[in-house]
C-alpha cells in the first residue's frame, strides 16, 4: 500500500469523497473544509479547512485533536506533543502517519508513512521533519525532535 492510499483508506475517506485517484483524493482532504462540531455565534453548523491541531493516522483508523462533525474519527484534547509522544512510546510496528496543522494546508509531496522508529517523520505545512525516535537528540534537532525528546526525559525522571 502507498502512502496516499493508508492516508486516504484510514483517514482521507472519512472527509471527502473517494475517486481511486490517491494523490487527488489526499490533496483534496487536505485543501478542502469539512464540518465543525462548533456552530457560529447564530447557532449554525460552521466548516473550515484543517487549521489547527494534529491527526495521528493508523491502520485502524484517525485520531485528531481538531473536532470535526464527521464519524469515525477519534478526537482527543492532548497537545501534538503529548499525543505524538504516546504514540511513539506504544509503538507497535504498524504504519502511522503524523501530522501537524497550521494556517496553510499540508502539501501532499510531505505525506510521509512512518514505517519504523528510526525514520520518524512529522509533517507539516512547514515541510517535514524526520529524526531516529530510538536515540538521544542531537543539537542539531528540529523542533518536534527536542520537544518529544525532552518530554521523554522529564517522564522518566
Amino acid at each position: 500500500m502507498n502512502t496516499f492510499q493508508f492516508f486516504n483508506d484510514n483517514f482521507g475517506r472519512l472527509l471527502t469523497s473517494q475517486t481511486n485517484v490517491p494523490h487527488r483524493d489526499a490533496w483534496r482532504t487536505l485543501s478542502s473544509t469539512h464540518p465543525l462540531q462548533k456552530k457560529n455565534k447564530n447557532g449554525e453548523d460552521q466548516s473550515g479547512r484543517l487549521v489547527a491541531g494534529w491527526v495521528i493516522i493508523r491502520p485502524t483508523g484517525a485520531v485528531m485533536q481538531q473536532k470535526l462533525a464527521v464519524a469515525g474519527i477519534q478526537y482527543d484534547d492532548r497537545t501534538r506533543f503529548e499525543a505524538f509522544g504516546d504514540e511513539l512510546d506504544a509503538w507497535d510496528g504498524s504504519p502511522r502517519m503524523f501530522l501537524m496543522f497550521d494556517k496553510a494546508p499540508i502539501p501532499i509531496a510531505s505525506l510521509f508513512m512512518t514505517l519504523d522508529l528510526r525514520a520518524v517523520r512529522i509533517c507539516s505545512p512547514a515541510g517535514t521533519e524526520t529524526f531516529d525516535y530510538t536515540k538521544p537528540c542531537p543539537p542539531s534537532a528540529g523542533v518536534v525532535q527536542r520537544n518529544l525528546d525532552k518530554r521523554r526525559r522529564n517522564n522518566a525522571a
